[in-house]
């Protein structure tokens, strides 16, 4: 597909999520932590094209400097939040920026993974999937709660993004790769575990950001990592997850 065709596909997408959510918003009054993880996740689902729509890096850096400032007006302008607000300001997080490192991270991420689409999808699975669900189950069920930077999360959530976090890694790495069912088991359940940890101690939206750009530099490494090394490496991730709850 031509850059140009993509760019508008992408944006076009966008725009059409953000107005079905403002009229489900208008319509329906759920609660807002939902509609936001609503466009997290349809955003993020979107964004999933984007190695095979794009064959250089210019488009996405174009998406990202059209879509951060477009965000930021959606934000903080009278005349936009009267016609389309409330999807991603219902909730009231003022020190909050994480649209904008959502389109920075995934920019990022396809920076970093030079288009390589498992590289690049498995990062975005788990920011678009598994910090949303575990950010809606923590609204609805949490109960058990522990003290962060900016406030509590619950462990609820968080077992939440562990478990969605590993079949977001375990089916790609199943399917689309060469590495076997143990080796895509081993880097599910170590990658999954470390990811949770990041997500848990992200503050003001920055979950957004670490989570692409982290969760590539983690799923590079172990990707490389010698077979014999997973055994030491999921023993270490283990204790530090204990050390860390």
């Amino acid at each position: 597909m031509d850059s140009w065709l993509g760019i508008g596909f992408v944006l076009g997408m966008l725009i059409g999520l953000i107005t079905v959510l403002h009229w489900y918003k208008h319509h329906y009054t759920p609660h807002p932590e939902l509609v936001r993880k609503l466009l997290h996740i349809g955003m993020g689902l979107t964004t999933l094209t984007f190695p095979w729509l794009f064959d250089e890096v210019w488009p996405v850096l174009i998406l990202a400097g059209i879509t951060v400032p477009g965000l930021m007006a959606l934000r903080y302008s009278k005349h936009l939040k009267a016609r389309l607000g409330g999807v991603i300001n219902g909730v009231e997080r003022n020190t909050s920026l994480g649209e904008i490192y959502f389109s920075l991270g995934v920019a990022g991420l396809f920076i970093l993974s030079d288009g390589d689409p498992l590289r690049f999808t498995i990062p975005i699975l788990l920011l678009a999937l598994a910090d949303a669900i575990a950010a809606l189950v923590g609204i609805r069920y949490g109960r058990l709660f522990y003290a962060t930077i900016e406030g509590y999360k619950s462990i609820e959530g968080s077992l939440a993004f562990f478990l969605v976090a590993f079949f977001c890694i375990l089916m790609p790495l199943s399917f689309f790769s060469d590495i076997g069912l143990v080796g895509a088991l081993l880097i599910a359940l170590l990658l999954a575990l470390l990811m949770m940890l990041v997500e848990a101690v992200a503050w003001h939206g920055l979950d957004n950001l670490f989570i692409p750009v982290v969760g590539f530099l983690l799923l590079n490494a172990l990707l490389d990592m010698p077979f014999g090394e997973f055994g030491n490496q999921l023993l270490l991730t283990i204790a530090s997850t204990i050390f860390a709850i």
